[in-house]
């Protein structure tokens, strides 16, 4: 029950925001816009270079590749941890895309062209997609392996989450309040996912009987 409750709030304060992006509301776009000015300010080649990297492989090579071990070394656990990062990644992938074309937030223009470290895509900016994948793995992963052991595998895969989601602002892709709105909606439908994981103990059964052969 806790996680639907979770999941409803998520929601519930994704609603609200989008609600005062989408009506422009004066002092929330006034301080994500500075905000965003704050953190799109490239450092060193070092840094930036991280940042782009993070960016560019931090979602779909990662968190397929942490798919991928976990179904095939994870064990029984690793196993049904996997399949709930699959279902989630494919109600998110459609959800994001619909809820960006809903809200169309035009994407942000740094102060100048070299702030733009990685060329902006063409879809609107809210909420962030990369942060939509990204939170939704990390809650999913913590959620699963938060004990002994495990946990250290799901604090460095959270650590990666949030690196990639600063780095949508870093590099000049996103303002400050769509990676929040993506956060929102990742970890709402994740906790929704988690909640009702007892309902696929038969789908988790076969597949432990497939494993064995």
């Amino acid at each position: 029950m806790k996680y639907y409750i979770a999941g409803m709030l998520l929601f519930a304060g994704f609603a609200i925001l989008a609600l005062l992006i989408t009506y422009n509301d004066f002092q929330i776009t006034k301080w994500d816009y500075t905000a965003f000015t704050v953190i799109n300010i490239p450092h060193d080649k070092i840094v930036n270079q991280i940042m782009i990297d993070f960016t560019k492989y931090g979602r779909e090579v990662v968190w397929i590749a942490t798919t991928a071990l976990l179904f095939v070394f994870g064990g029984k656990e690793g196993r049904r941890t996997a399949v709930l990062l699959v279902i989630a990644f494919i109600i998110l992938i459609p959800l994001g895309t619909a809820l960006k074309d809903e809200i169309n937030r035009p994407r942000p223009i740094p102060l100048t062209s070299d702030n733009l470290l990685v060329k902006g895509d063409s879809d609107p900016s809210f909420p962030s997609g990369h942060a939509l994948i990204v939170s939704a793995g990390a809650f999913i992963v913590l959620a699963r392996f938060n004990q002994r052991k495990k946990i250290i595998t799901s604090l460095i895969l959270v650590t990666e989450a949030l690196l990639v989601i600063y780095s949508r602002i870093y590099v000049g892709n996103h303002y400050p309040l769509d990676v929040v709105g993506g956060i929102l909606v990742g970890t709402g439908v994740s906790a929704i996912i988690v909640g009702a994981s007892k309902y696929l103990n038969p789908m988790f059964s076969r597949l432990d009987l497939i494993r064995r052969k």
